[in-house]
Protein backbone atom coordinates (compact mmCIF):
# COMPACT_ATOMS: atom_id res chain seq x y z
CA UNK A 1 0.00 0.00 0.00
CA UNK A 2 1.08 3.59 -1.01
CA UNK A 3 2.10 5.87 2.11
CA UNK A 4 -0.71 8.18 0.61
CA UNK A 5 -3.04 5.57 1.00
CA UNK A 6 -1.94 4.89 4.57
CA UNK A 7 -2.29 8.43 5.64
CA UNK A 8 -5.63 8.54 4.19
CA UNK A 9 -6.72 4.83 6.58
CA UNK A 10 -5.16 6.73 9.67
CA UNK A 11 -7.21 9.91 8.90
CA UNK A 12 -10.55 7.66 8.72
CA UNK A 13 -9.26 5.89 10.95
CA UNK A 14 -9.18 8.54 13.54
CA UNK A 15 -12.08 9.86 12.52
CA UNK A 16 -14.22 7.57 13.34
CA UNK A 17 -12.65 6.94 16.50
CA UNK A 18 -14.09 10.36 17.95
CA UNK A 19 -17.04 9.98 16.46
CA UNK A 20 -17.80 6.97 17.84
CA UNK A 21 -16.45 7.80 21.56
CA UNK A 22 -18.28 11.30 21.36
CA UNK A 23 -21.11 11.23 19.43
CA UNK A 24 -20.02 15.00 18.52
CA UNK A 25 -17.07 16.93 16.57
CA UNK A 26 -16.54 19.84 19.17
CA UNK A 27 -13.70 22.71 19.03
CA UNK A 28 -11.62 20.85 21.41
CA UNK A 29 -12.32 17.57 19.41
CA UNK A 30 -10.63 19.75 15.76
CA UNK A 31 -7.58 20.49 17.45
CA UNK A 32 -7.05 17.16 19.09
CA UNK A 33 -7.51 16.18 15.67
CA UNK A 34 -4.77 18.91 14.50
CA UNK A 35 -1.85 17.60 16.75
CA UNK A 36 -2.43 13.82 15.58
CA UNK A 37 -2.61 14.59 12.02
CA UNK A 38 0.89 16.36 12.76
CA UNK A 39 1.98 13.62 14.66
CA UNK A 40 0.91 11.21 11.32
CA UNK A 41 2.20 13.48 9.18
CA UNK A 42 5.79 13.18 10.86
CA UNK A 43 5.58 9.21 11.20
CA UNK A 44 4.84 9.20 7.13
CA UNK A 45 7.40 11.20 6.58
CA UNK A 46 9.72 9.16 8.32
CA UNK A 47 7.95 6.10 8.51
CA UNK A 48 9.44 5.13 5.01
CA UNK A 49 13.05 5.16 6.69
CA UNK A 50 12.15 3.36 9.34
CA UNK A 51 10.27 0.61 7.72
CA UNK A 52 12.89 0.26 5.45
CA UNK A 53 15.53 -0.21 8.21
CA UNK A 54 12.83 -2.98 9.85
CA UNK A 55 12.49 -4.81 6.90
CA UNK A 56 16.55 -4.89 6.31
CA UNK A 57 16.63 -6.51 9.80
CA UNK A 58 14.08 -9.17 9.48
CA UNK A 59 15.38 -10.23 6.23
CA UNK A 60 18.97 -10.65 7.00
CA UNK A 61 18.28 -12.03 10.37
CA UNK A 62 20.12 -9.73 12.33
CA UNK A 63 23.82 -11.00 10.78
CA UNK A 64 25.49 -8.11 9.32
CA UNK A 65 28.13 -7.88 6.85
CA UNK A 66 31.92 -8.16 8.73
CA UNK A 67 33.15 -4.58 9.70
CA UNK A 68 34.69 -2.29 7.58
CA UNK A 69 38.67 -3.44 7.81
CA UNK A 70 41.31 -0.63 7.92
CA UNK A 71 44.27 -2.88 7.79
CA UNK A 72 46.86 -1.66 5.53
CA UNK A 73 45.99 1.52 3.30
CA UNK A 74 42.59 0.12 1.76
CA UNK A 75 41.41 3.89 0.68
CA UNK A 76 45.03 5.18 -0.24
CA UNK A 77 44.35 8.27 1.89
CA UNK A 78 47.45 8.01 3.89
CA UNK A 79 49.84 7.11 1.33
CA UNK A 80 48.56 10.48 -0.32
CA UNK A 81 49.22 12.30 3.30
CA UNK A 82 52.38 11.08 3.65
CA UNK A 83 53.84 11.85 0.70
CA UNK A 84 56.32 15.05 0.77
CA UNK A 85 57.73 17.16 -1.50
CA UNK A 86 61.73 15.54 -2.70
CA UNK A 87 63.23 19.54 -2.20
CA UNK A 88 61.02 20.94 0.71
CA UNK A 89 61.41 24.55 1.12
CA UNK A 90 64.65 25.28 3.45
CA UNK A 91 64.43 24.95 7.27
CA UNK A 92 67.11 27.84 7.53
CA UNK A 93 65.02 30.67 4.97
CA UNK A 94 67.05 32.91 3.61
CA UNK A 95 67.13 35.00 0.40
CA UNK A 96 69.44 32.65 -1.25
CA UNK A 97 68.09 29.42 -0.31
CA UNK A 98 64.32 30.46 -0.66
CA UNK A 99 65.30 31.73 -4.46
CA UNK A 100 67.12 28.01 -5.42
CA UNK A 101 64.04 26.39 -3.51
CA UNK A 102 61.98 28.46 -6.14
CA UNK A 103 63.69 27.97 -8.75
CA UNK A 104 63.70 24.55 -8.10
CA UNK A 105 60.12 24.16 -7.59
CA UNK A 106 58.67 26.12 -10.84
CA UNK A 107 60.93 24.14 -12.84
CA UNK A 108 59.52 20.40 -10.81
CA UNK A 109 55.67 22.13 -11.89
CA UNK A 110 56.86 22.77 -15.39
CA UNK A 111 58.16 19.49 -16.34
CA UNK A 112 56.40 16.94 -14.00
CA UNK A 113 53.07 18.21 -13.58
CA UNK A 114 52.39 20.30 -16.61
CA UNK A 115 52.02 23.95 -15.03
CA UNK A 116 53.93 25.47 -17.42
CA UNK A 117 51.92 28.59 -18.76
CA UNK A 118 53.88 30.14 -21.12
CA UNK A 119 53.04 27.15 -23.79
CA UNK A 120 50.98 28.04 -26.52
CA UNK A 121 50.11 31.99 -25.63
CA UNK A 122 51.27 32.89 -29.11
CA UNK A 123 48.11 34.08 -30.07
CA UNK A 124 47.51 37.35 -32.38
CA UNK A 125 45.95 40.39 -31.16
CA UNK A 126 43.35 39.94 -34.30
CA UNK A 127 42.49 36.50 -31.98
CA UNK A 128 40.00 38.73 -29.91
CA UNK A 129 36.82 39.46 -30.35
CA UNK A 130 34.04 41.97 -29.67
CA UNK A 131 30.69 40.63 -29.13
CA UNK A 132 28.62 43.02 -27.57
CA UNK A 133 29.57 46.54 -25.83
CA UNK A 134 27.19 48.18 -23.11
CA UNK A 135 27.46 51.06 -20.41
CA UNK A 136 26.46 49.83 -16.69
CA UNK A 137 26.77 53.65 -14.97
CA UNK A 138 30.15 54.98 -15.99
CA UNK A 139 31.76 51.22 -16.54
CA UNK A 140 31.84 50.12 -20.59
CA UNK A 141 31.11 46.47 -20.20
CA UNK A 142 32.15 44.35 -23.01
CA UNK A 143 31.73 40.62 -24.38
CA UNK A 144 34.47 39.04 -25.89
CA UNK A 145 36.12 36.33 -27.19
CA UNK A 146 39.62 35.19 -27.27
CA UNK A 147 41.60 32.01 -29.07
CA UNK A 148 43.20 30.29 -25.90
CA UNK A 149 46.38 27.56 -26.61
CA UNK A 150 44.48 24.67 -28.10
CA UNK A 151 42.07 26.50 -30.21
CA UNK A 152 39.19 26.86 -27.69
CA UNK A 153 36.87 30.19 -27.83
CA UNK A 154 37.08 31.71 -24.54
CA UNK A 155 34.16 33.67 -23.10
CA UNK A 156 35.01 37.01 -20.93
CA UNK A 157 33.72 40.32 -19.53
CA UNK A 158 35.93 43.01 -19.96
CA UNK A 159 35.09 46.26 -17.64
CA UNK A 160 36.89 49.54 -18.06
CA UNK A 161 36.14 52.72 -16.35
CA UNK A 162 37.39 54.64 -19.64
CA UNK A 163 39.42 57.78 -19.24
CA UNK A 164 42.94 58.47 -20.95
CA UNK A 165 45.04 57.72 -17.74
CA UNK A 166 46.41 54.33 -17.87
CA UNK A 167 45.15 52.45 -15.16
CA UNK A 168 45.88 48.68 -13.43
CA UNK A 169 44.36 45.97 -14.40
CA UNK A 170 42.60 42.99 -12.56
CA UNK A 171 41.91 39.56 -13.67
CA UNK A 172 38.86 38.38 -12.02
CA UNK A 173 38.80 34.18 -12.31
CA UNK A 174 35.64 32.91 -11.08
CA UNK A 175 34.91 29.93 -8.90
CA UNK A 176 32.54 26.96 -8.87
CA UNK A 177 29.00 28.26 -9.83
CA UNK A 178 27.16 30.56 -12.08
CA UNK A 179 30.35 31.14 -14.08
CA UNK A 180 31.59 34.90 -15.70
CA UNK A 181 27.69 36.26 -14.88
CA UNK A 182 28.15 35.78 -11.27
CA UNK A 183 31.51 37.77 -11.19
CA UNK A 184 30.20 40.56 -13.74
CA UNK A 185 27.03 40.99 -11.46
CA UNK A 186 24.16 39.54 -13.68
CA UNK A 187 23.41 37.35 -11.19
CA UNK A 188 24.52 37.25 -7.68
CA UNK A 189 25.96 34.79 -5.43
CA UNK A 190 29.36 34.75 -3.33
CA UNK A 191 31.52 35.65 -5.87
CA UNK A 192 29.16 39.63 -5.44
CA UNK A 193 29.89 41.19 -8.98
CA UNK A 194 34.09 41.02 -8.16
CA UNK A 195 34.73 42.64 -11.92
CA UNK A 196 32.26 44.85 -11.80
CA UNK A 197 33.10 46.32 -7.81
CA UNK A 198 36.47 46.38 -9.02
CA UNK A 199 35.99 48.60 -12.24
CA UNK A 200 33.98 50.85 -9.57
CA UNK A 201 37.08 51.37 -7.60
CA UNK A 202 39.11 52.70 -11.16
CA UNK A 203 40.54 49.27 -12.27
CA UNK A 204 40.42 47.51 -16.02
CA UNK A 205 39.28 44.10 -15.20
CA UNK A 206 38.72 41.00 -17.06
CA UNK A 207 36.57 37.78 -15.75
CA UNK A 208 37.39 34.67 -18.62
CA UNK A 209 34.93 31.36 -18.50
CA UNK A 210 36.41 28.49 -17.03
CA UNK A 211 36.31 25.14 -18.80
CA UNK A 212 32.86 23.30 -18.16
CA UNK A 213 30.94 26.08 -16.28
CA UNK A 214 28.53 28.71 -18.10
CA UNK A 215 28.91 29.53 -21.66
CA UNK A 216 31.68 26.85 -21.55
CA UNK A 217 29.41 24.37 -20.77
CA UNK A 218 26.86 22.69 -22.54
CA UNK A 219 23.07 23.75 -21.83
CA UNK A 220 24.89 25.85 -19.19
CA UNK A 221 24.67 23.32 -16.10
CA UNK A 222 28.30 22.73 -14.66
CA UNK A 223 30.51 19.56 -17.03
CA UNK A 224 33.79 20.53 -15.18
CA UNK A 225 33.93 17.51 -13.63
CA UNK A 226 34.26 16.17 -17.42
CA UNK A 227 36.85 18.51 -18.11
CA UNK A 228 39.09 17.14 -15.14
CA UNK A 229 38.61 13.58 -15.68
CA UNK A 230 39.05 14.17 -19.53
CA UNK A 231 42.44 15.87 -18.51
CA UNK A 232 44.08 13.50 -16.12
CA UNK A 233 43.04 10.69 -18.51
CA UNK A 234 45.28 12.40 -21.34
CA UNK A 235 48.00 12.81 -18.75
CA UNK A 236 47.10 16.07 -17.67
CA UNK A 237 45.09 18.09 -15.40
CA UNK A 238 42.48 20.72 -14.95
CA UNK A 239 44.33 23.57 -13.15
CA UNK A 240 46.82 23.17 -16.07
CA UNK A 241 44.55 23.07 -19.23
CA UNK A 242 42.53 26.21 -17.28
CA UNK A 243 45.96 27.67 -16.08
CA UNK A 244 46.72 28.00 -19.32
CA UNK A 245 43.64 29.84 -20.68
CA UNK A 246 44.53 32.30 -17.97
CA UNK A 247 48.13 33.16 -18.85
CA UNK A 248 45.93 33.79 -22.09
CA UNK A 249 43.59 36.01 -20.41
CA UNK A 250 45.97 37.60 -18.48
CA UNK A 251 47.61 38.81 -22.24
CA UNK A 252 44.31 40.06 -23.47
CA UNK A 253 43.97 42.31 -20.27
CA UNK A 254 47.90 43.56 -20.55
CA UNK A 255 47.11 44.38 -24.40
CA UNK A 256 43.64 46.16 -23.69
CA UNK A 257 43.77 50.00 -24.29
CA UNK A 258 44.14 52.10 -21.31
CA UNK A 259 46.09 49.56 -19.28
CA UNK A 260 49.10 50.18 -17.64
CA UNK A 261 50.84 46.72 -18.28
CA UNK A 262 53.40 46.74 -15.68
CA UNK A 263 49.84 47.14 -13.19
CA UNK A 264 48.78 43.63 -13.37
CA UNK A 265 46.84 41.94 -10.43
CA UNK A 266 44.68 38.75 -10.36
CA UNK A 267 42.26 37.81 -8.14
CA UNK A 268 39.12 35.41 -7.48
CA UNK A 269 37.08 33.44 -4.79
CA UNK A 270 37.21 29.19 -3.47
CA UNK A 271 38.13 27.76 -6.69
CA UNK A 272 38.72 31.14 -8.43
CA UNK A 273 41.06 32.45 -5.85
CA UNK A 274 43.13 28.92 -6.12
CA UNK A 275 43.78 29.54 -9.99
CA UNK A 276 44.53 33.27 -9.06
CA UNK A 277 47.21 31.83 -6.40
CA UNK A 278 48.36 29.24 -9.00
CA UNK A 279 48.72 31.84 -11.60
CA UNK A 280 50.14 34.20 -9.43
CA UNK A 281 52.72 31.88 -8.01
CA UNK A 282 53.73 31.02 -12.19
CA UNK A 283 53.01 34.06 -14.13
CA UNK A 284 55.93 36.87 -13.18
CA UNK A 285 53.47 39.05 -14.88
CA UNK A 286 51.06 39.23 -11.73
CA UNK A 287 52.11 41.93 -9.82
CA UNK A 288 49.60 41.76 -7.06
CA UNK A 289 47.32 38.47 -5.71
CA UNK A 290 44.21 38.27 -3.58
CA UNK A 291 42.90 35.12 -2.78
CA UNK A 292 39.16 35.02 -1.30
CA UNK A 293 38.17 32.12 0.33
CA UNK A 294 41.19 29.86 0.06
CA UNK A 295 43.96 29.52 1.18
CA UNK A 296 45.58 28.60 5.03
CA UNK A 297 45.44 24.75 5.01
CA UNK A 298 48.90 23.66 5.26
CA UNK A 299 50.94 20.29 4.60
CA UNK A 300 50.06 18.32 1.87
CA UNK A 301 46.81 17.77 -0.81
CA UNK A 302 44.65 15.42 1.20
CA UNK A 303 41.44 13.91 0.47
CA UNK A 304 40.26 14.78 3.83
CA UNK A 305 36.58 16.10 5.13
CA UNK A 306 38.17 16.94 8.24
CA UNK A 307 41.08 18.98 6.73
CA UNK A 308 40.59 19.61 3.22
CA UNK A 309 40.32 23.17 2.73
CA UNK A 310 37.90 22.66 -0.21
CA UNK A 311 36.40 19.11 1.08
CA UNK A 312 33.13 19.60 -0.77
CA UNK A 313 34.93 19.87 -4.38
CA UNK A 314 37.36 17.47 -3.81
CA UNK A 315 35.59 15.13 -5.42
CA UNK A 316 35.35 17.47 -8.14
CA UNK A 317 38.70 16.89 -10.25
CA UNK A 318 39.61 20.22 -10.84
CA UNK A 319 41.77 20.76 -7.72
CA UNK A 320 44.07 16.95 -8.44
CA UNK A 321 47.26 17.13 -10.42
CA UNK A 322 49.26 14.35 -10.04
CA UNK A 323 52.21 13.72 -8.10
CA UNK A 324 51.89 17.27 -6.42
CA UNK A 325 52.36 16.04 -3.39
CA UNK A 326 55.93 15.62 -4.49
CA UNK A 327 56.54 18.55 -5.50
CA UNK A 328 54.92 21.07 -2.31
CA UNK A 329 52.75 21.38 0.31
CA UNK A 330 50.05 23.72 0.55
CA UNK A 331 51.42 26.45 2.07
CA UNK A 332 53.87 26.49 -0.91
CA UNK A 333 51.45 27.96 -3.20
CA UNK A 334 52.27 31.26 -1.87
CA UNK A 335 55.80 31.14 -0.88
CA UNK A 336 56.16 30.95 -4.63
CA UNK A 337 54.76 34.44 -4.60
CA UNK A 338 57.06 36.04 -2.48
CA UNK A 339 58.42 38.79 -2.39
CA UNK A 340 55.35 40.13 -4.65
CA UNK A 341 52.36 40.88 -2.38
CA UNK A 342 49.96 38.72 -1.49
CA UNK A 343 46.52 38.63 -0.02
CA UNK A 344 44.47 35.68 1.75
CA UNK A 345 40.63 36.89 2.77
CA UNK A 346 38.75 34.36 5.15
CA UNK A 347 35.25 34.67 6.72
CA UNK A 348 34.84 33.69 10.03
CA UNK A 349 32.52 30.98 9.32
CA UNK A 350 35.13 29.70 6.65
CA UNK A 351 38.31 29.71 8.83
CA UNK A 352 40.46 26.84 8.17
CA UNK A 353 41.58 25.33 11.76
CA UNK A 354 45.38 25.67 10.74
CA UNK A 355 45.13 29.32 9.55
CA UNK A 356 47.36 30.88 11.99
CA UNK A 357 49.98 27.98 11.35
CA UNK A 358 49.62 29.13 7.66
CA UNK A 359 50.15 32.67 8.09
CA UNK A 360 53.41 31.80 10.10
CA UNK A 361 55.21 29.67 7.50
CA UNK A 362 54.20 32.12 4.61
CA UNK A 363 55.23 34.93 6.68
CA UNK A 364 59.11 33.21 6.70
CA UNK A 365 59.20 33.30 3.07
CA UNK A 366 58.25 36.91 2.89
CA UNK A 367 60.44 37.76 5.70
CA UNK A 368 63.98 36.05 4.06
CA UNK A 369 63.25 38.28 1.55
CA UNK A 370 62.74 40.90 2.97
CA UNK A 371 58.75 41.47 2.07
CA UNK A 372 57.39 40.85 5.25
CA UNK A 373 54.92 43.70 4.88
CA UNK A 374 53.64 42.27 1.01
CA UNK A 375 52.00 39.30 2.96
CA UNK A 376 48.73 39.22 5.02
CA UNK A 377 46.41 37.02 5.97
CA UNK A 378 42.74 38.66 6.62
CA UNK A 379 39.67 38.22 8.70
CA UNK A 380 36.09 39.11 8.00
CA UNK A 381 32.84 38.83 9.49
CA UNK A 382 31.03 36.20 6.87
CA UNK A 383 31.34 33.12 5.47
CA UNK A 384 32.44 31.48 1.80
CA UNK A 385 32.30 34.63 -0.17
CA UNK A 386 34.23 37.76 -2.01
CA UNK A 387 35.40 40.37 -0.04
CA UNK A 388 35.31 43.38 -2.41
CA UNK A 389 36.77 46.19 0.78
CA UNK A 390 39.50 43.85 1.67
CA UNK A 391 40.31 43.18 -2.02
CA UNK A 392 39.95 46.75 -2.90
CA UNK A 393 42.36 48.50 -0.09
CA UNK A 394 45.10 45.88 -0.57
CA UNK A 395 45.29 46.35 -4.72
CA UNK A 396 44.63 49.86 -3.49
CA UNK A 397 48.28 49.76 -1.60
CA UNK A 398 50.11 47.42 -3.79
CA UNK A 399 48.68 47.79 -7.23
Amino acid sequence: MSTLAWFAVAIGALVLHEYLARRTLSRTVYVRWGVLLVLIAAATVAGSRVQTRIAEMWQFGGERAAPFDSTGDPLRLRALAEQHPDHAFPPIAAAETVAAWREATLEALAVRAGLDLSLGDDAEDGAVTVVSSEMVGEIRRTLIRFTSWDGTRIPAYVFDPEGAARKGAILVVPGHGLGIVATAGLEQDYERGAALELARRGYVTLTPELRGFGMLSPGGTSTHRLVAAAALASGSSYKAVVGRDLSRALTVLQRWKGVDPSRLGVTGTSLGAELAVLLGALDPRVRVTVSNSYGGAIGPSQEDDDRDDESEQTPHGCHTVPGINRILVQEDWMRLIAPRPVLVVRGTRNLPREAKEFERLVSRAYQALGAADRFELAVEPGAHAFYVEPTARFFARWL
